[in-house]
């Protein structure tokens, strides 16, 4: 369930924030993007949430201006008829997410999955990799069995034998190759380019351009110094994600990154629209879209310097560092 924290006055932005967009999760506890919108008389509310998936019913019910997810959700909003906006994307992360089976599994292949059962997190990044996987060995989506869960989910049902196969990403992905008992399948990288994407509600985007551009600037410097403190930053997730594996693994995750946002190239354009036609037919969303509808003018920030420079020092100023 979303939590809010609502600023007592000025004018409000209100921003997602869950752990699976590290980037935003980073930016909430940094205490960076405060005194940037403060100096153009408004402030932040953060909406806390623990599945990115929520951040398509919080941008259809207009409970947020801003968030981040994988590159799927946005795709899944557009179909369902939900006003957004791509605003900006992060490079590809390869190895972030991938598909395992226990090391001993007579699952060979991927070709192997028909009829057995895959738990992973559906409508994410999860979705976006197994369906390209499958459709690339001729199995339809619907020709396996999704065991729909969040991460402790999905782990207890691969631990117990429930599942054949897991799709998880980072850190759960850093601490499996850690205890070397799982097989990788295939992985973001060789199949998807499993990029964070950056949305807005599009009448925020049109109606407030400096606070768009502000919130990207925040972003770019936090993280910025995410970048040069991954392991501060792991302790951030390590003590602000119930039951999540430990600082090494989610440090292991951050070095590998990226950071950093980009703005949307023809080429994201295009390798979004290929992943949403593959949507429709595998009857996995409601209804074709065009990327290229949702997508505006890059923001000026996306294309000059990152912003202020965040240092350990200045970090440590918020409570961090």
């Amino acid at each position: 369930m979303p939590h809010s924290t609502r600023p007592s006055s000025g004018r409000v932005v209100t921003v997602g924030v869950h752990p699976h967009n590290p980037s935003l999760f980073v930016l909430r506890r940094l205490g960076v993007l405060e005194p940037m919108l403060a100096r153009l008389g408004a402030v932040v509310e953060w909406v806390e949430y623990d599945d990115g998936r929520c951040t398509i019913d919080l941008f259809a019910e207009a409970e947020i201006d801003f968030g981040g997810t994988g590159s799927m959700p946005p795709v899944q909003a557009q179909s369902e008829g939900v006003e957004i906006v791509y605003v900006a994307v992060s490079d590809p992360r390869p190895g972030r997410v991938a598909l395992v089976v226990p090391a001993d599994s007579s699952i060979r292949t991927v070709a192997d999955l028909r009829g057995r059962r895959v738990a992973m997190t559906d409508g994410s990044c999860h979705s976006e990799l197994l369906a390209s996987v499958l459709e690339s060995v001729g199995i339809g989506y619907h020709d396996i069995v999704v065991l729909d869960g969040n991460a402790d989910e999905n782990r207890s049902a691969f631990e117990s034998g429930e599942a054949d196969a897991r799709v998880t990403g980072d850190p759960h992905v850093a601490e499996a190759r850690r205890s070397g008992s799982l097989r990788v399948l295939a992985e973001a990288g060789s199949e998807i380019a499993d990029r964070s994407v950056w949305w807005a509600g599009r009448a925020f985007a049109v109606a407030e351009p400096r606070l768009l551009e502000t919130l990207v600037r925040a972003l770019r410097a936090s993280d910025a110094w995410a970048a040069r403190h991954p392991r501060e930053a792991a302790g951030l997730f390590a003590a602000g994600v119930p039951g999540s594996p430990d600082a090494a693994a989610w440090e292991t995750a951050l070095r590998r990154g990226p950071w950093g946002l980009r703005p949307v190239s023809a080429d994201v354009v295009a390798e979004q629209q290929t992943a949403a036609d593959r949507y429709v037919r595998l009857g996995m969303i409601p209804a074709p879209v065009s990327i290229a509808d949702a997508v505006l003018a890059p923001v000026p920030a996306l294309l000059g310097s990152a912003g202020p420079v965040v240092t350990a020092a200045s970090a440590s100023a918020y409570g961090t560092g």
